[in-house]
């Protein structure tokens, strides 16, 4: 089995229990509580092992812009 790194630790928002949220594929990197605050969001919900609540994490990748010359 492949260990995965990517991992990022979170909080619970309800009773803020940590949990690790795994990017959903190697574009969006970049998590937030807030869709707008990142590019091309893609919604990944987590269930907390403590309370039952249900966090949202909108992960996003980065602008990237291209130059000809």
């Amino acid at each position: 089995m492949v260990k995965d790194d990517r991992g990022k630790r979170f909080s619970c928002l309800k009773c803020g229990a940590s949990f690790v949220g795994y990017p959903p594929d190697d574009f969006h990197q970049t998590a937030s509580l807030n869709q707008s605050q990142v590019h091309n969001p893609i919604k990944v919900e987590h269930r907390c092992d403590k309370c039952g609540s249900t966090n949202i994490l909108y992960w996003g990748g980065m602008k990237i812009a291209f130059a000809v010359g």
